[in-house]
């Protein structure tokens, strides 16, 4: 059964609109319905056919693996390449519908059905499954662009008038099914209706369930520490961040995604700052304040610049900046806001994978100045606090020595450590932490130096974000992987805050030593995505190089379909003259030539009436009985009957107005 006239193309089009790609759908629809406008029908060999297969499937696996390098997500992928499989496939059903078949060999279609294998000649036709691979591409945009619904129920209803029975046809029942049909489309409005609430309701529980579990690390006002806990701790090889300093480092750069100033048990909070927009100049942000600060200086031993390339999941985050951000430099779709602890959030109009920013920066921060909050020790920890205060001698000394004495402090008597033990019942986490276990994470040294510099009258905040250390040859600048994931002090010495990791310096190296051998294959295409971002450039021009080898695979695609469908005109052109003797013949070939069904040069009669059965032709049993009375006619020497004259006559008038 056949679809209606023009539906192949309006679904085409239906396709494109929704799809974003109206100029691809309304030049497919074009081509789509050309066979039927202009008569054009040309044929390919089964060889020939499936080599366009063959091609397809190749294009269809380079714009998959292509999506997924060039995409955020591996869902935002797999929906691009079901929206644009009706371009991918076109080929195939264009095999088709210039061809003189209603289908297509299912050794086309499938390997294992090839090399004259049982089953492999049936035919099947692909122009339901087309329209309705059409359709499901389509929805894959959101439901609010546009009316689909509507537009698909029209759609439908003319698929569905054309092809109703012929018992629903007479005046009286033609309204009752328009009636039925009428109610049909509105319960599934309906219905679809329900299913969008539906949709959205589930999406808000798993985005809360998300944010509930991975969260904490995003929450610019909160920040839940494992401290506590029991279990091992343990970050992945993803790399979340490449920056590209204007000189090599010293020593590591820490990215500041969140700064926090109270402490409840195992939890930091913020005092609830509201962020600010930033406004942006012409090409910038300028972040830090104007104010100069005593002593501020630019660092010898580190850079006063960078360009920062983060992995984007979501249009809306933190921005990992250095403590002492002066300005950003960003994408023109970029919006910045700010609070008063230093932590800048960022929103984008789309998701591209990749974010990239420079930055300028110099060795103080200057964000809101310090307050009674900010040396505020919880009452369950103070007397542990005040214990180790007075062994490290800590009060009434000045603060960079308070530091240095504190960093010598965990460096010797302190190990670094992933694994999560459950503390004694009687005491906090901490106290077992600095007074027994002496083993823990960067969330432990951070937050016992944090209270333990607050106790000896010194205003610290606890900082999270990012510890830039590791240089990577492959991508001949700086990475940060999940695992480098880290925790420190902020410590208000004269007049500004300034960085204070009191971790060991060996927990990168304790951290890369069980890094798994595959590994650097996940580093390699990571930077191949990163590569075909163009993230890591300031024009973007170049970022689709990739598309290349898919424009060239499609002209190949239609330099083959197109010679080969040439040469395949060629073949059935027709034949030189016949002689007189062909009789009856003579005017059958002259007809079939014109629909490209003619004899081919060095073609028996024979051979062709043979060709043209196997191909499922119609007449061509009558036509094959025919060309044996005709050889009958020629090379018997008793010549036909008078019955085999009026039987001869009667199959050539029978072929004859079957064929006009």
């Amino acid at each position: 059964m056949s679809p209606p006239p023009y539906l192949l193309a309006s679904v085409l089009l239906f396709w494109g609109w929704y799809a974003g790609l109206w100029w691809l759908g309304a030049g497919l629809a074009l081509l789509a319905e050309l066979p039927r406008l202009r008569d054009w029908h040309w044929e390919l060999e089964p060889k020939e056919r499936q080599r366009v297969a063959d091609l397809c499937t190749l294009l269809i696996t380079l714009t998959g693996i292509w999506l997924y390098l060039n995409q955020p997500r591996l869902g935002g992928a797999l929906i691009l390449l079901i929206q644009w499989l009706p371009a991918l496939v076109f080929p195939l059903i264009a095999v088709q519908l210039y061809g003189r078949h209603e289908g297509l060999e299912l050794a086309v279609l499938f390997l294992s059905l090839r090399g004259g294998r049982t089953g492999g000649d049936r035919s099947v036709d692909l122009r339901w499954g087309y329209l309705l691979l059409c359709v499901i591409s389509a929805a894959m945009v959101r439901p609010e662009q546009g009316p689909f619904y509507p537009s698909l129920a029209l759609l439908a209803g003319w698929a569905l008038w054309a092809l109703r029975p012929p018992r629903t046809r007479d005046a009286g029942r033609s309204p009752r099914w328009l009636g039925a049909f009428t109610l049909a489309a509105l319960l599934g409005f309906g219905l679809s209706l329900g299913l969008r609430w539906a949709h959205g309701e589930v999406e808000d529980i798993v985005m809360r369930w998300v944010e509930y579990w991975m969260g904490p690390s995003l929450d610019p006002y909160r920040a839940t520490t494992a401290i506590g806990e029991v279990g091992e701790l343990k970050g992945s090889e993803q790399i979340v961040l490449r920056v590209y300093p204007n000189h090599p480092l010293a020593r590591p750069l820490l990215l500041r995604t969140a700064s926090y100033d109270r402490y409840i048990q195992g939890t930091w909070f913020s005092s609830g700052s509201a962020f600010t927009p930033l406004a942006r100049g012409e090409d910038r942000w300028l972040i830090g304040s104007p104010r100069p600060v005593p002593g501020e200086r630019k660092t010898t031993d580190g850079p006063d610049g960078a360009r920062v390339v983060m992995s984007v999941r979501r249009r809306e985050g933190l921005l990992p900046v250095p403590p002492g951000t002066r300005e950003v430099r960003g994408p023109h779709d970029l919006e910045l806001a700010r609070n008063g602890f230093g932590t800048v959030r960022f929103n984008l109009h789309a998701t591209p994978p990749q974010l990239g920013y420079d930055l300028r920066f110099a060795a103080d921060d200057l964000t809101s100045p310090a307050d009674a909050v900010d040396l505020r020790v919880p009452p369950p920890e103070q007397p542990t606090m005040t214990q180790m205060v007075e062994e490290l001698g800590l009060g009434g000394i000045a603060p960079k020595q308070a530091l240095a004495r504190l960093n010598r402090f965990f460096a010797r008597r302190f190990q670094y450590s992933l694994a999560l033990s459950e503390a004694p019942a009687g005491r906090t986490a901490l106290t077992h932490f600095l007074l027994e276990k002496r083993s823990g994470h960067c969330e432990y040294f951070a937050t016992a130096a944090a209270l333990l510099l607050r106790q000896a009258g010194i205003p610290t905040r606890y900082a999270r974000g990012w510890s830039v250390q590791e240089y990577s040859g492959l991508e001949q600048g700086y990475v940060a992987r999940d695992r480098h994931a880290h925790a420190w002090v902020m410590v208000w010495i004269n007049g500004a805050w300034r960085d204070f990791d009191p971790t060991p310096p060996d927990w990168a190296a304790f951290e890369a030593a069980e890094r798994p051998w595959w590994a650097n294959a996940g580093d390699l295409l990571g930077h191949i995505q990163f590569l075909l971002s163009g993230a890591g450039q300031d024009d973007r021009s170049d970022r689709n190089w990739l598309l290349f080898p898919l424009v060239g695979l499609i002209a190949l695609l239609i330099w083959r379909v197109a010679r080969r469908a040439r040469r395949g005109f060629r073949q059935r052109a027709p034949a030189p003259a016949l002689t007189q003797a062909t009789g009856a013949l003579t005017p059958i070939e002259h007809m079939l030539a014109k629909r490209g069904l003619g004899r081919w040069p060095n073609e028996s009669p024979r051979e062709w009436a043979a060709r043209l059965a196997h191909d499922g032709e119609p007449a061509a049993t009558e036509l094959t009985s025919l060309v044996d009375l005709h050889y009958r006619d020629r090379f018997d020497p008793n010549g036909l009957s008078r019955t085999q004259r009026n039987r001869r006559d009667a199959l050539l008038a029978l072929i004859l107005r079957h064929w006009r």
